[in-house]
Parts: C-alpha cells; structure tokens; sequence
C-alpha cells in the first residue's frame, strides 16, 4: 500500500506538484515561525527587562541610600513583594544574601559574565540562563549598588519565564496545529489544480493515440481556461490540420502520378504487343519507334518534374544565387517563343523595363517563364496576343503574362498551383500536359522569396503574375535621375 501511494506520489506530475506545494508551504511556515520567534522574543525580552529595571531602581535608590545593616531586611521585603529571587555579591566576592536559590550557579558563565560586568560599574546587565522555550530559564539582571562613588556590591535578581513560556508553546501550539492544516490544504488543493490542468492532457494523449492509429480527422475541442494548454491545443490542431493535408496531398500526389504513368504505359504496351504479332517493314517499325520514343519523353518529362517537385518538397532545390539581367532574361525567353508562336498566328507583345535585376538561379527563373509562356501558347485562341511585361514597383519586381483565352473559372483559381490539377482535363491530356508546371514554377518562386498568382475573369484571358525582390536600386529611380539630369541646362 504504502509502496502504491508513494509510487502515485513521486511517479505522477501531480503527486509531484502537491508533494512542492507541501514542501513550499512547509519552509514558508519555518521560516514565518523563525522570524515570528525571533521578533517576538525580543519584544518580549525587551518589555521584561524594562519592568526590571523599573522595579529595581527603587531597589538600588532604597540600598545606597541606607546602611548596609538593613540591607538584607530590605532585599527580603523586595523579595517577598516581586516573588523573584534575590542574591547579593560583595565586592570581595562574598555572596552575602540568598532569598530562594543561588544564581550565580544556575546560570553558569553567563551570570558569572553579567555579574563581572555590573563589578565594573558599566550600569546594568540582563543576561538569560537558558532558552527562552526551557522551563529553568531565568531573565537575570545583574545591577550595580554604589557607596561613597565605588561599586560596594551587585545585587542579581532572576525573574522566571514560566509564564512566557507557558504563552510561547501555545502559541507555537495553535501556530503548529494551523500549519497541519494548511499543509494538508495545501496539498490537497495543489493535486486537485494539477489533476484538473492534466485533463486536457488525457484528451490530448486520446487523440494523439487516435491520429498515430491513422484516423487524422480526430481535433481538438478547446475547453481549457490555462492560456497555455489552449495555446498547446491550437498548435496540435495545426500540426493534425498538417498531417491530414500532407497524407491526403501525398496519397492524391500517388494516384496522380500513377494514373499519369500508367496511361502512356498501357499504350507503350500494347503498341509494343501488336508490333510483335505482326510482320512490319523497316519504316513501319522507324513510326513506330519514333511513337514510343514520344511516349518514353513525355513519361521522362513527368518522372523528371516529378523528381523536382520532391526536391522542392525537401528543402533540397538547388539553387544558385547569383546577380542576374531579369530583363534580358526575359528578353530571351520571349525571343525564343516568337517563332512558336508564329505557328498559330500568335502575336507576343514584349515590354520589359530595362536594367531589372535580381539574385537567383538563371536557369530556374527561366524554366518559370518558360512554363507560364508555354501554358499562354496552349490556351490562347488563335490569332490573339499575349503580353509579356515587367516593370518595377518599389522593392520589387511585377512581371506578368497575360492571354485573351477562355480564362479560368474563379472556383478553379484557388487550386490552379495543385500538382496535377487541370482546369480542362482532356483538353490538358491531347496537349501532353500532365499538370504539373505551375507547381513547379510556384516551389521555384517561392525559393527566391517571391509570389506568384492568377488574375482571371471567365472569357477574359487569364494574368499570371510573378513577384520577385529587386537586387538593385530601383530602376525606376534611376530612370527619373537621368531623364532630370539630361533636361538640365
């Protein structure tokens, strides 16, 4: 049993905690019960000993004033009035009266002390004979009795302390007996506020047990008032919010990638078993190759982006970080999709502010408008336009492609960046698009601390713009410099 209690006691965080509550509250009543001591004791001693000395300056007026003769008359009649007890020392140190015991051999060397003391003549001294708490203890003043200008003999008066003894221990009685209970209070309270603030520590292990068993629906319902545990909650809720959007992101990422792979497998395939049932000439067997070799780059093309969007997803895009010409960049890529776009009677507009610069991988930042070109060349209508600008905006650089195609339905916009998502389907398929660039150029982007997003209205061509941090000083600045500097006389 007790080895039960003590393993609940020291084993559990709230046996833990009410076991520091008691022990807090416990050095706080020692410490409160020392000082009280300590204070009160000294009050104590201090009011004592001025009733003594009160009541023995008539003594001492009384014995200098008379003849030695009566002296002991005298000391018998202070003795039998106060009930203390009286012992007078000569200066020879002859103990000359004693009312009820000797004092000099009750208190030891500290009355041998005092009494040495008042010899002097320094006035009077007040010493103890034990601890205040001690039954024997005696408050003992050793005063100086003064004939003809010399100290003729000491008279030792001890005052016993029952009484303030007796008041001390029922003090410390009731003081000891309210502690207990405060202890006791104490810790009981202290495991009941732990018990209660581990409850939603239960919930908590429940539903971590929930979501390691699989099921990543399981939330937290915040009832806590510590700011604390609810802060925890909020945070754990988070991280559930994360892990069900990551495995259901990593399970539609599979089945993507599988559904991706598996059609142009099945074609590859069964091509290939049709080709050996039958007897083909040379170039028959050339098509068809030249088809299977279409298929293997496109299953390349998908395994390839695919490859960069695990990277991308570890931390382990590599990039480099070099000063780049963004708009020369941007003029070379747009070069190289004019003849593109020729094909289907498609006009690019180039405007592209001059000395744009930024730090980055040239040939990443490439691939991006690449993609968004490509993307503008597959769904632009024929015979329209698309624009490629940009331009600075303080810190900043704008670019943007816009198309005057079917644009892209507002539900659609939100989800366009998703890996494999397609706004048309089979459109997207005919056009060998797996639906994995934009996620590509959104990972790359967002590795040179930039944004990029859609702007489309439904039959109104679609803008992609692309936000990216300027290197340099802001060409628009220095533009506005030199324009001023060439008009000046």
């Amino acid at each position: 049993m007790m080895q039960k209690i003590r393993l609940h006691m020291l084993g559990t965080f709230r046996g833990r905690l009410a076991l520091l509550y008691v022990a807090v509250e416990l050095a706080i009543l020692i410490f409160a019960g020392l000082v009280i001591y300590f204070f009160l004791a000294r009050q104590v001693y201090q009011n004592l000993d001025d009733a003594l000395l009160s009541q023995s300056h008539t003594l001492e007026i009384e014995l200098e004033q008379s003849n030695s003769y009566f002296w002991l008359t005298v000391l018998d009649n202070y003795a039998r009035d106060t009930r203390d007890s009286v012992e007078l020392i000569t200066a020879n140190g002859v103990i000359q009266y004693t009312s009820d015991k000797s004092l000099v051999g009750t208190g030891g060397n500290q009355v041998s002390f005092a009494l040495g003391q008042a010899m002097t003549g320094k006035g009077a001294v007040f010493i103890s004979t034990d601890s205040l708490l001690r039954k024997s203890n005696m408050r003992v003043l050793a005063l100086p009795i003064h004939k003809s200008g010399h100290v003729a003999a000491v008279i030792l008066i001890g005052h016993n302390t029952s009484e303030i003894q007796s008041f001390f221990k029922l003090l410390y009685t009731i003081g000891g007996f309210l502690g207990l209970i405060s202890i006791v209070l104490s810790a009981w309270a202290g495991y009941l506020m732990a018990k209660r603030a581990l409850r939603p520590i239960e919930a908590i292990k429940k539903t971590a047990r929930a979501v390691a068993r699989g099921d990543l629906s399981q939330r937290l319902s915040s009832h806590a008032r510590e700011r604390e545990i609810e802060e925890l909650e909020i945070n754990l809720n988070h991280m559930f919010e994360a892990l069900e959007s990551s495995f259901k992101s990593q399970k539609r990422f599979t089945a993507d990638a599988s559904h991706e792979l598996r059609m142009p497998l099945t074609i590859l395939k069964g091509e290939i078993e049709v080709a050996l049932r039958q007897t083909r000439s040379v170039k028959e067997h050339e098509r068809l190759l030249k088809q299977h070799l279409d298929i293997v780059a496109r299953m390349q093309r998908i395994v390839d982006d695919l490859l960069t969007l695990a990277r991308a997803d570890a931390g382990m895009l590599e990039l480099e970080q070099n000063t780049l010409d963004l708009s020369l960049l941007l003029e070379e890529v747009g070069q190289q999709h004019l003849i593109l776009y020729e094909q289907r009677k498609l006009r690019l507009e180039i405007d592209i502010q001059d000395d744009l610069e930024v730090m980055g991988d040239h040939g990443q930042l490439e691939r991006v408008i690449f993609n968004l070109l490509s993307n503008a060349y597959k769904y632009a209508p024929q015979g329209s336009t698309v624009w490629l600008t940009a331009y600075a905006r303080q810190d900043h650089v704008l670019i943007t492609v816009c198309d005057e195609g079917m644009g892209i339905p507002e539900q659609h916009q939100s989800r366009l960046f998703y890996r494999f998502y397609r706004v048309d389907d089979a459109r997207a398929r005919k056009q060998g698009s797996a639906g994995l660039g934009l996620a590509i150029c959104k990972h790359i982007v967002g590795a040179h601390y930039g944004k990029i997003w859609v702007e489309s209205e439904e039959g109104k061509g679609a803008s992609f713009m692309v936000q990216l941090p300027l290197s340099s000083i802001n060409p628009e600045h220095h533009q506005r410099l030199q324009t001023m500097l060439k008009s000046a006389p």
